[in-house]
């Protein structure tokens, strides 16, 4: 009987071992997902920066010229037309380049060729039932833009296109007939103006990170856009740089 009792404990000892022994052997339990970064708090705002216009010359606003040719032929003529109407086109650029406009900004803007219809035989009226109409003549139309650098320029390239063959010309300010429209300003202005666009940035972000007792940090991230100032004020009045920027809370 004891010899039996010595064999069930034995058995129960095993029995445990068997147990604890894989929790001792690998330890504590490790997850193999890493815990999910937490981002700092942040605060973005806007800024704004301007790069003034010109004020040496009141008179150096972009313009954009439009310069239209019109010409009339019959069936018989509208290769020759079409042809003519092409040298129009082109005499029209070359004289607005030796008046001064940039070649690269003088654009075809479009070439139309409209038919008018009439009776087919002499004495027939027109437009009766079942009577098909024959091409009495054709009325062609082409048309140029070109950027002018300022309005200085503007009445003698209006005077070049006209003596060349134009048929009608008009002009508006800004570039690309963007009204209060203007040209980008050089590198370093543009620069200024994206300095002073992200300081104010950073002034309004330190006020509202005020506001919450907080102070701003480094930058996260910035983005911008540059648009022509428009509304009340007259055209090429300046560039506005607008920016927003988020900041990370100083700790």
């Amino acid at each position: 009987m004891k010899a039996l009792r010595i064999t069930a404990l034995i058995a129960s000892v095993l029995c445990l071992a068997v147990l604890v022994s894989p929790a001792l052997a690998s330890g504590p339990v490790a997850s193999t997902t890493a815990a999910p970064a937490v981002d700092g708090a942040f605060v973005s705002a806007m800024g704004i920066g301007v790069v003034p216009g010109s004020a040496s010359d009141p008179f150096a606003i972009g313009q954009t010229l439009y310069v239209s040719v019109q010409s009339t032929a019959d069936s018989a003529g509208l290769q020759n037309a079409a042809d003519e109407m092409v040298n129009r086109l082109g005499a029209i650029k070359a004289a607005l380049v030796d008046a001064g406009v940039p070649a690269e900004g003088i654009r075809l803007q479009g070439l139309s060729v409209n038919p008018m219809f009439g009776p087919s035989k002499p004495g027939d009226a027109s437009g009766q039932k079942g009577q098909t109409q024959a091409l009495s003549s054709v009325n062609l139309n082409g048309s140029l833009s070109a950027d002018v650098p300022s309005i200085r320029l503007l009445i003698a390239a209006m005077n070049a296109a006209t003596a060349s063959g134009a048929t009608q010309v008009n002009a508006n300010s800004g570039k690309g007939g963007v009204p209060f429209g203007t040209v980008q300003p050089s590198a370093s202005d543009l620069a200024k103006a994206t300095q002073g666009a992200v300081a104010n940035a950073r002034t309004n972000a330190e006020a509202l990170a005020a506001a919450s007792g907080r102070k701003v940090g480094a930058i996260r991230s910035i983005s911008s856009s540059q648009l022509p100032m428009m509304g009340c004020c007259p055209p090429n009045s300046g560039w506005t740089v607008q920016v927003t920027v988020t900041f990370d809370f100083a700790p």
